[in-house]
């Protein structure tokens, strides 16, 4: 079996477990690798961020697109995202196996962007939906 590194401090990916999904989190930078449609999943379940249990260190945005990141499983060189909401994050994503790698701390950004149901129901109501 193939040990995980981490794609940007070469630290071993151990795997953890929250809710019977798996996920390998890096032992020395904590940042954490999803294989596919896992950080879709755990964002819907209530306390999945305790598994982010670092902190997003400040980085510039030149040193994060000029520097390659690769996929732990396929060894390809990952596309950087942007992703642009509440709290703006970059992250990468493989173009084989679409798995995602987040930096310690940017999971917890990535699904608090997407805890916002009283925004929804207000909206809809703002559009003459209500709620039954």
């Amino acid at each position: 079996m193939k040990v995980l590194r981490c794609p940007k401090c070469r630290g071993k990916l151990e795997p953890i477990i929250y809710e019977g999904i798996e996920v390998d989190r890096c032992c020395q930078c904590s940042g954490i690798w999803f294989d596919s449609s896992e950080a879709e999943n755990l964002k819907k379940l209530r306390g999945s961020e305790k598994i982010d249990i670092g902190h997003l260190s400040q980085k510039n945005d030149k040193e994060v697109l000029e520097t390659d990141v690769f996929c732990p499983h396929c060894d390809l060189a990952m596309i950087k995202m942007f992703d642009i909401d509440k709290h703006p994050i970059w992250y990468e994503t493989c173009p084989q196996c679409q798995g995602i790698w987040f930096d310690a701390g940017e999971f917890k950004k990535f699904k608090d962007n997407f805890a916002h149901p009283k925004l929804l129901s207000k909206a809809l109501n703002l559009f003459g939906f209500k709620k039954k």
